[in-house]
């Protein structure tokens, strides 16, 4: 597919249109298609279309639409609609900003594959003329032309740069596995102001909505009685909540429509407040299942704070509601004119967090300058400032969603090495051959070198594992056992090198020791191993705390914990780039189980590239070999059936029931409850079971070991 002809005169056309079709979009009037305005181009056809809009020269939405072959009436009109209010990265345009905005319309043109191999593939981006999309096993980025030219890239710096969009390593385009493309394209810029806005009830509302800085329509949005109704509801509904009465399912009369954000604030004399949110830049925040989602979660932290039923007999509680989200910059460099602290309160993002401040007696900058201070980031140019418009029972509010930046230690060190499994680098990595050799799947080669000095831990062992092809599946999750590699290793092997280890795993291993909190991820940069060194990903735990509201950084849990480290080695010897965040989880209640696990869903939902979720546990403990076997079938029986019928409560209630010392319980309903909440699951494969009897030949007191894949 050439280049299509479309005349400056047919351009100008296609730029009106287009901005007349996002002017009705954010103000909820009605347009003619995009087909319908520019018929005359409406059947040409391209490769696809994007719709990129900016503030300053900083992105404020970009999405698109790209096929073998698609007309540019249909292309435009999904860019355009998608990128007003679809782009996950930023909540909807709205109306108050539109004529800040420029606007870049792509037309492209020409996918031709890369045929060239390695460094080679330099020579095929040229840059100011092709755009370029990389593609390897699940993962898939795109760049349009004009990104290298906006930012001084050369055609190394392009590639990299659509590896990092892809979630690849950035040198994922030198490997011949990656599908690289490259395309043509157009671009017809202007600021959006210069767009034509025919329609007089669309242009009364833009202008409306620009001069008052207000959202062109304010129908369904919260008024400060509706945050006073539902405070009064939510003080009766925890007074019986405290006396075992379950909250109703919904609140007939009370406000319910979709906002950016909840907080409710509780407070009792003598304690400091319990804080419980839910923010989002997007308006797809229910808002009675959410209030109804933090008061289960109050009621955890004040159970879990030990606070007594004679504590709360004098407790008071605050709620404030958000909506109307707007994107102000960074800390350093905002645009705070259109913030009026009567009615907004600003939000300050950062790496490691966020925090939220409104008080009326202070200006935007002030409050921009708080949050910011109770985020203490380094680097205030990476921190975004959003306001949004707030109903609230309390005067003020300062909310931060991470402590002042904790000095954790950089690596966790090994704990168990040289009980669990070798300490030994030979030995360690003789075992891993002859578990992962012996295994029935067939198992990827990876090239590894010995690694003779301790100051180089980056590089792990020489070996061929195996000859065989590999045949992996795509999964959402496993189960595997973690006791020491003579009597559980095989059986993780196997079940680990069935599956398709991602470039990102998190680990949901039971808290077998006091001490630290209840759910903990482990805040090290590395996993510490005899013979390598693993790397965690902060930024995608910290993540997993913004949406988690029991889950936070505490390395005293973790510090002797054998059901992580013990994964590791094998992991790290299936895939070496994959990096690994581990979770700890102690005995928690079914409505903890649930409320968490709703909440770890939105975060998985958020990911275009979703990490393999595997739980660490044992099945029965310390029952003869005969008794052990007929329990362990009991539970297994239960989580499968649990996943058939997708209630993983069957497999709380039968361990409950039973009274059977399953470990990794509360992981695995976890998981179970993740999935179910993300659409649930298709079905469980149960790769292998045995016992310790098996191989310490002792039948008096035995551990059962179950390795599952789920999908």
């Amino acid at each position: 597919m050439g280049e299509p002809y479309i005349s400056e005169e047919q351009q100008v056309a296609l730029f009106h249109a287009v901005g007349r079709r996002i002017a009705s979009i954010v103000t909820n009037t009605s347009c003619e298609s995009i087909r319908q305005q520019v018929s005359e181009v409406a059947d040409v056809l391209l490769l696809g279309a994007f719709v990129s809009l900016k503030n300053n020269g900083e992105l404020r939405s970009c999405m698109g639409i790209m096929s073998d072959q698609i007309s540019l009436g249909e292309a435009v009109e999904q860019a355009s609609i998608h990128a007003a209010k679809d782009d996950p990265r930023f909540p909807p345009i709205s109306a108050a900003e539109l004529f800040e905005l420029d606007m870049e319309i792509w037309l492209l043109w020409g996918m031709r594959r890369v045929a060239a191999r390695g460094e080679s593939r330099l020579d095929a981006v040229v840059i100011g003329e092709h755009g370029v999309q990389i593609s390897h096993g699940g993962n898939r980025g795109l760049l349009l032309p004009g990104v290298a030219i906006e930012y001084g890239m050369d055609s190394r710096q392009f590639l990299e740069a659509v590896c990092r969009k892809a979630g690849l390593p950035t040198d994922a385009w030198l490997d011949d596995r990656s599908l690289l493309h490259t395309f043509e394209g157009r671009a017809i810029r202007g600021p959006f102001s210069a767009a034509n806005i025919d329609d007089k009830k669309t242009a009364e509302e833009l202008i409306f909505a620009a001069k008052f800085q207000r959202p062109a329509s304010t129908s369904n949005v919260p008024a400060l009685t509706d945050a006073e109704d539902a405070r009064n509801i939510c003080i009766e509904t925890f007074r019986a909540m405290t006396e075992n009465l379950s909250p109703p399912a919904y609140f007939p009369g009370l406000y319910d429509g979709n906002v950016s954000g909840v907080i409710i604030e509780f407070r009792i004399p003598d304690r400091p407040p319990i804080v419980c949110s839910k923010i989002s830049v997007r308006p797809d925040v229910q808002f009675q299942p959410s209030v109804l989602e933090l008061l289960k979660v109050l009621g955890y932290q004040v159970v879990r704070l030990g606070v007594t039923f004679y504590d709360i007999r004098d407790f008071s509680l605050n709620l404030a509601i958000f909506w109307d989200p707007q994107i102000h910059g960074n800390v350093n460099c905002s645009d705070l004119s259109s913030v009026d602290t009567e009615n907004r309160c600003v939000l300050v993002t950062s790496r490691n967090g966020w925090s939220i401040r409104y008080d009326n007696s202070c200006t935007a900058e002030e409050l921009v300058r708080g949050a910011a201070d109770m985020l203490d980031a380094e680097d205030l140019d990476l921190c975004d400032v959003v306001s949004f418009r707030i109903v609230a029972t309390m005067e003020n509010l300062s909310v931060s969603a991470s402590q002042k930046t904790q000095e954790w230690n950089k690596s966790r060190a090994s704990a168990v090495a040289g009980m669990f499994y070798p300490s030994d680098v030979a030995e360690l990595n003789a075992e891993l051959d002859q578990m992962l050799s012996s295994s029935r799947f067939e198992i990827p080669k990876v090239e590894r070198a010995i690694t003779t000095s301790q100051t180089d831990k980056s590089i792990a062992h020489v070996g061929n594992i195996s000859e065989k092809k590999l045949a992996s599946k795509r999964v959402s999750a496993v189960l595997v056992p973690h006791a020491g590699w003579r009597y559980s290793g095989r059986l993780v092997a196997e079940t680990l090198s069935s599956v398709e280890i991602p470039e990102r795993v998190i680990i949901f291993a039971p808290k077998h020791r006091a001490g630290g909190i209840d759910w903990s991820i482990a805040p090290n940069l590395y996993w510490e191993l005899p013979d390598c060194r693993v790397e965690s990903d902060l930024d995608l735990a910290g993540s997993i705390m913004r949406y988690v509201d029991l889950i936070d950084f505490d390395e005293a849990p973790h510090a002797g914990e054998h059901a992580i480290e013990v994964l590791l080695p094998i992991l790290h010897r299936l895939s070496p780039k994959t990096k690994i965040i581990g979770i700890v989880m102690a005995t928690s209640s079914w409505a903890m189980i649930q409320a968490g696990a709703k909440q770890f869903s939105r975060f998985m939902e958020s990911l275009e590239t979703k990490p393999l979720l595997v739980v660490s546990s044992d099945m029965n403990h310390f029952a003869s070999e005969e008794m052990t076997r007929k329990i362990d079938r009991t539970a297994i029986d239960a989580l499968k059936e649990a996943v058939a019928k997708s209630k993983p409560d069957i497999l709380l209630e039968t361990v409950m029931k039973n009274q059977i010392s399953m470990c990794g319980i509360v992981p695995m309903v976890f998981v179970l409850e993740v999935l179910r909440c993300m659409g649930g699951v298709r079905a469980i494969e149960e790769i292998g079971y045995t016992t310790s009897a098996e191989s310490s030949g002792d039948i008096a007191r035995v551990v059962g070991y179950c390795g599952c894949i789920i999908t």
